[in-house]
Order: C-alpha cells, then structure tokens, then sequence
C-alpha cells in the first residue's frame, strides 16, 4: 500500500522520466545535445528525416510494450484462462495457480518484466512521440505551419503529428488498462520545469482519449497515405480516422475494473465509435525484421507450450463433462477421471457433431495429448483437450519457410460489433439488432442456430452459453471468448475484469513496477491474492489514488 503523499513524486519524477528519455534517444543520435531530453534547433531542423524516424518507430514502441510475451500478453490470458500455460515464463505459473496469489512485485522477482516492459516501453515511446511532436511543432514556430523544414523535404507534417499523437495515445491507453496509476506527459511537458504526479487509471484513460481524438482531428482535417508505416499496411487520413474510433471504444470499455464500472460506460458513445470504426480487421503483417506477436506464436504451439484453457472452450460442452470438472475440486480436475471430450454445435471448436476429435476451424483436437506437456505438480487443472489453431500459419509461413510471418489480425470486426451489441443490451437497444450482430460469428463461422430478436435479453452476470436456449448476453459471451481468442493481448482478461468473471484472488491490476517505486522512493505495494487488495472480486479503491483498501 502506498502510504506516502503523492505530492511527495514532483521531487523524482523528473529524474525517473529523463532516465527513460536518456534512453529514447539513443536510436536518433543527431538530435542528442548536451542535454538529451532538449534536442539542439539548429541540429534537429538539419536532419528531418530522424524525427520521422522517430515518428514511425512509435508504433513498434506501442506494439513492444503490449503484445509481445515480455510485455505480459501471454501472462494476462492464463490469468483469464484464456490459454492455459503452466510454465514459470513471463510469471504464468505464478498468476494462474489456484488459488491466485498477489502479484510479487520486487525487484528481484525472476518475472518482473512483465510489469517493467509495458511500463517503461510505453513511456520511452510516449518520450520518442513527444520530441517527435515538439521538433515539429518549434519548425513551424520558428519558420511557418506550410513552409518549413519538413515540408521542404516532401514530409506531410500533418501525418507526421496525426500518427505521433495517435501512438502517444495508444501508450497512454495501454498504461490505463494495465497499472493501477501511471503519469500523463506529453509534448506540451517540460521536464526541467513541471512537475508530474501520478495519477488514477481513470484521469490516464481519459488523457489517452482525448490524445487519440485529437489525432483523429488531424486526420480528420487532412489528406495523407501512411504507406508501410504500420507492417504491411497502407493506411489513408480516412482509414486512420476509423482506426481510431475503434481504439477508443476499445480503451473505452476495457478500462473498467469491475461490473459497476463496465455498467456505467458511455456506451451511446461506444455504439457510435463501432460504428464509425473499422470496416475490416486491423491486421499489421509481420515480417522476421518486425516486431511480433506472442499470441500468434506461443498460444498457437501446442507441442510444448499452449492449450486451451476449459474455462475458454468448456462452456460449449453440451455432453456434461464440463460441469463434471467444474464440480470437481480444483486440484484433481484433469485427471483421468474428469479429463473430458467435448461435445458441441460450436464448428470453431468440434468439426463433426457425432464426432468430438475432429478439429473444428479455430481449435484442435489434443485429446489424451492434453494430459501434456504440462508437468503434474504443477496443477492438472491446467489440463485440456484442445489447442488454439486459427493463427497457427504464423508459427511457419507455408511459402517461405520463416516462422512469425503473415497476418497479426490485432482488431476484428467482430470486436467492434460485440461491442455495439452489448452497447444495445446495456441501452435497451433493438434486440433484433443485437442477435443479427451476434450472428455474423455465430452463424457466419461457428454454423449454430441464429440467435433471434426474441431471446431473453438475459444479464450481464450470466454464464458464457451458445446452447439456442441461453439469453443474448451468454450468447455475447461466448462470441467475445471464442472469437477474439489471441487477437489483442489481454480482451479476455479485460473483459473478464469488466465483467466480475475473473477468478477470486485474480489481480484486477498491476502496481507501477518495484524497480520504479524504489527510483522514486516510494513504499512498495501489490495486488491480488483471495482476499488481498486489489484481487478479483474484493478490488477497491477509495478517492486517494494511492490508497487502497479491501471491501
């Protein structure tokens, strides 16, 4: 528990940030002075194209620290079960034992990355957008808005500002879902006079929005291509307004930390985002100079690394067996006697309704191999039949031979349009409406009976169900779980936490990394473990945002 007076952060803060920025820009030498963290006019002006480097490189910071295995994507589905992975990597085994047990937030804990990479990746690239954004901004001072250096050398300033605000957006946002409090710094940030405290998730959401609609504007009020700039991509102003409108809803929704929370979103507005969002999957393409995605990798390799979890694929299983293992005590499901078949109508998990080891289009049939690779002391609960396939090309491309190549779809359609259904179920929205968007999964790919209009709406406390029988909101469920499986690292954990369905003692959040408390000379605090602060479903926080307390 912090017990400090947050005000206590202005006296560090500025060394904790210029550390990271002294870091960001080693990849731009020229703009580096004798002051790192203020790049000399006449030198940054010169070389143009190193802020635009340094501009195009703020999406691979945002990718580094949220979708790759270090920055804790692998570690969040387990604490979801999600995927089900009992090795000690990036503190998988640790944060997905039952019962949970608190996060051990130390600086000497073998795991910590996983808290360290999306920290402080996040805010070296919030640092490279900012100087990003400050060079142009003094060009345009110093010379004109339309005639400067940049423009001189055939750079759209417009673009170059509209992707450096959207990514520093994006980091802030990540920020916001994943810690407890984090800073708000931007361009407008002078290091060697403001001070920074840090602040609730809620005030670093709302900076992040606020930051990506103002990025929209941009590109709203612009004409650009963005071609290659994200892998494999070219994007238009208007394709990046849209992209934007889907991040936000996105941001806007999963920062919930509890069921009250997630109940008191806007969502009229989240309705209207999906809606002026993306019209197909945002899918980024990888290629071995790029970076990856550890979800389309680790959790789709079920040799040795991955399953998925029952908790995830379960819930389908029409033959009993499911609720067999549920009634089982947790240390002997997965044995011989409760490892189970499962029979569904769902063709994304079982191919043959009369047979259940025929693979479905999304999963794979493991059968008594999912009995492996994990190690039994570790839990057989972790146990599981079946393995996560939709994505497996990208374990080796099929024409060049090369692992982590093609697609990493990181926003579908379908997310947008599982949003505007629970949107239309949480408003008293047209439920026509809402079992037509439900349907164009459920249907178009998992080939069940049509959800209708009639259905009991149901609540948002009801169990994942696709039987025909089950209300739309089990139906929404069981479309976020098995649809977006291994697309954004952390939808099934966010979703989970918004929706009071994670496991008891499960942390809703992650405190500002031990490395960084002791730089700043705070105490030390965690979350998570049954009936610890801060652990699923006991998480509280009173108005102090360095207070916290159990209910």
């Amino acid at each position: 528990m912090i017990t400090e007076n947050l005000n206590l952060m202005k006296q560090f803060t500025s060394y904790a940030l210029i550390g990271i920025l002294s870091i960001s820009v080693i990849g731009c030498q020229d703009l580096a002075v004798e002051n790192p963290n203020n790049p000399d006019r006449t030198v940054a002006f010169s070389q143009p194209g190193d802020v635009v480097n340094l501009v195009r490189g703020t999406f691979s910071n945002f990718w580094n620290g949220t979708q790759t295995c270090g920055a804790g994507a692998f570690l969040l589905s387990t604490m979801a079960d999600e995927m089900s992975c009992s090795w000690g990597n990036w503190g998988m085994r640790d944060m997905s034992e039952e019962p949970r047990r608190a996060w051990p937030n130390t600086t000497t804990y073998a795991n910590r990355g996983s808290v360290e990479t999306p920290w402080f990746s996040n805010y070296r690239g919030i640092s490279n957008a900012n100087d990003a954004l400050q060079a142009i901004a003094r060009a345009e001072e110093e010379e004109s808005v339309d005639n400067n250096i940049f423009t001189r050398e055939g750079y759209n300033t417009a673009a170059l500002k509209a992707f450096a605000k959207m990514n520093q957006g994006l980091m802030h946002g990540t920020v916001s879902l994943y810690f407890d409090q984090g800073f708000i710094f931007d361009e407008t940030v002078d290091l060697e006079t403001d001070e920074l405290d840090l602040v609730k998730y809620e005030e670093v959401n709302k900076a992040a929005i606020q930051m990506l609609e103002a990025a929209r504007d941009i590109a709203a009020s612009n004409s650009f291509s963005l071609n290659g700039w994200i892998w494999g991509l070219d994007l238009s102003s208007g394709d990046m307004v849209k992209l934007i409108n889907s991040f936000i809803a996105r941001y806007t929704v999963l920062v919930a930390r509890s069921a009250a929370e997630r109940a008191a979103v806007d969502w009229s507005t989240v309705i209207g985002l999906a809606d002026a969002g993306i019209t197909q999957d945002f899918a980024p393409v990888n290629d071995p100079s790029a970076p990856w995605d550890c979800m389309k990798f680790y959790a789709q390799e079920p040799e040795s690394w991955s399953r998925a979890d029952y908790r995830t694929i379960g819930p389908a299983d029409e033959s009993g067996g499911y609720q067999k293992w549920l009634a089982t005590p947790v240390h002997e499901r997965g044995t011989k006697g409760t490892f189970f078949d499962i029979h569904t109508a769902d063709r994304r998990i079982v191919g043959d309704a009369n047979d259940p080891t025929v693979d479905g289009t999304d999963f794979a049939y493991e059968g008594d191999k999912g009995l492996e690779p994990f190690r039994i002391a570790r839990g057989t609960y972790h146990f599981s039949s079946h393995s996560h396939k939709r994505y497996r090309y990208y374990l080796k491309d099929p024409d060049s031979g090369n692992p982590r190549t093609g697609p990493m779809p990181y926003i579908l359609l379908a997310e947008m349009d599982l949003y505007k259904a629970e949107g239309l179920l949480r408003t008293g929205g047209n439920t026509a409406e809402v079992a037509e968007l439900l349907n164009r999964t459920r249907v178009g790919r998992g080939m069940m009976n049509p959800a209708t209009g009639s259905d009991n709406p149901g609540s948002p406390s009801d169990d994942q169900s696709h039987l025909d029988s089950a209300s739309l909101w089990a139906k929404l469920k069981h479309e976020r779980r098995i649809e977006l499986i291994n697309s954004a690292a952390g939808l099934a954990y966010y979703d989970d936490r918004g929706w009071g369905d994670l496991v008891t003692g499960t942390p809703v959040h992650f405190p500002v990394p031990g490395k960084e408390l002791e730089t700043l000379g705070l105490q030390n605090y965690t979350f998570g473990g049954v009936g610890g602060e801060g652990g699923a479903p006991t998480a509280y926080r009173d108005s102090n945002p360095g207070h916290y307390r159990p209910r």
